[in-house]
């Protein structure tokens, strides 16, 4: 009889996902509340994956304020402790730099976002300013890149480990907490389900691009 050797299980082609409180943005959730409450007051928003909700332009870097910048300073080297330059030589100047569009998002009960993806950049970023009042629904939904492959064959059946009890098999949910910051790769489709807490939910969306200069 041929030997049996015990069994084990690897995780591979994990998708990277940071969830993070920098520190340095936690005094700014104030004055970016009224920079974009402001910014509402006089423009209109513009229509992209937001269904009944307040969308800026993406120009918030422009109008947000010092603290603004500050959200960005600490996203982008958020994201510089988990993003690596293999060809950079040790010691070497970086070849990449990464660049920044910001836009806030204003949800009130019931608004939602589309599923959707944000081409041409390597990481997207969101920033909770306030969820809301609601502590229960309108969460992030990321979705798993295999869909609809890992779901076609036996809808009901997962691989590896087993999921917990009412766990979506496709999905990942992220529920808002105000000072919170979630960031994934641009290319995960992704959409913020409808919340039903008595105040709106603000949230400032980044995509960060990355750009050769060396």
């Amino acid at each position: 009889m041929a030997e049996t050797q015990e069994a084990t299980l690897s995780k591979i082609f994990a998708t990277p996902l940071i969830e993070a409180r920098p520190a340095a943005a936690q005094p700014l959730v104030a004055p970016l509340r009224q920079a974009i409450l402001a910014r509402r007051a006089s423009h209109p928003g513009i229509a992209r994956s937001n269904i009944l909700g307040w969308h800026s332009d993406t120009m918030m870097l422009d109008w947000g304020g010092e603290a603004a910048g500050l959200l960005a300073r600490a996203t982008v080297e958020t994201c510089a402790a988990f993003t690596h330059d293999m060809g950079r030589q040790p010691n070497g100047e970086p070849r990449f730099e990464f660049g920044m569009d910001m836009w806030a998002n204003i949800s009130p009960a019931g608004a939602s976002n589309q599923m959707h993806a944000h081409p041409s950049s390597l990481w997207s970023a969101v920033f909770y300013v306030d969820d809301g009042g609601d502590s229960q629904s309108g969460e992030l939904v990321l979705l798993d890149p295999r869909f609809p492959m890992n779901r076609m064959m036996a809808s009901d059946v997962a691989l590896g480990e087993r999921p917990a009890d009412g766990a979506p098999l496709s999905q990942i949910h992220i529920q808002p907490e105000a000072g919170k910051m979630v960031i994934f790769p641009s290319w995960l489709m992704h959409a913020v389900r409808p919340h039903s807490g008595p105040g709106e939910r603000i949230s400032i969306a980044m995509n960060l691009p990355v750009r050769q200069v060396a």
